[in-house]
């Protein structure tokens, strides 16, 4: 399912394009920034980007969300919660930035377990909040993947010290909605290495089940 994985930006955020079936629609998880780079990849496998998909509105995973829209007609997706600061990005994320955060208008919001379909692929809105205030993660129960943003690392989780941000209510959407899952999902994180649900609720330091 996921067709390729790349490391885009200032804080080389994971961007995933992943696609199914004939129809070759595909999403656009997360694009960080190096728009070039997506579109090289969506061009080389001839891909319908029909939605870009955001597990939280912070400046690192939204860098090329808008060159991707102009190139692609593609959807803007975000959580409900996330909306605001998006379009009026708080003062703390234009100081990090390099070259400062455009402001942003989803397309569509998404709600805590609303499932989105495009081609055969089916991804369900996990909510997974604390490292922002509407996190999502987004879960493919056929392929056996969770898209965890920044909410669980491999051996980490999210930082908790941004405007809306809440070890606890990260710790318990952890547990509550990722520890849950079949151990053996793979678990597709905004930085860093893929690991398994079995590996973070056996070893990871910062939330144990």
């Amino acid at each position: 399912m996921i067709l390729e994985t790349l490391s885009l930006g200032p804080l080389q955020t994971n961007c995933y394009v992943v696609t199914t079936g004939p129809e070759q629609q595909a999403a656009v998880i997360d694009p960080g920034g190096e728009v070039e780079r997506i579109l090289e990849t969506v061009h080389k496998h001839a891909l319908m980007v029909k939605c870009i998909l955001l597990t939280h509105y912070h400046f690192d995973h939204t860098g090329a969300v808008l060159a991707l829209r102009q190139a692609t007609g593609a959807e803007v997706c975000i959580h409900e919660r996330e909306a605001a600061p998006l379009a009026d990005p708080p003062v703390i994320f234009r100081l990090f930035a390099p070259g400062g955060v455009e402001p942003i208008t989803a397309d569509r919001l998404l709600s805590d377990n609303e499932t989105l379909d495009f081609g055969e692929l089916s991804l369900t809105c996990l909510p997974t909040p604390g490292h922002s205030p509407g996190g999502l993660s987004f879960y493919s129960a056929a392929a056996g993947v969770v898209f965890s943003g920044d909410a669980l690392f491999a051996g980490g989780i999210g930082r908790t010290d941004f405007p809306g941000s809440s070890f606890q209510t990260l710790a318990q959407a952890i547990r509550e909605q990722l520890y849950t899952l079949p151990p053996e999902t793979v678990v597709h994180p905004g930085h860093g290495p893929h690991t398994t649900i079995a590996a973070e609720r056996h070893g990871n330091p910062f939330v144990r089940p």
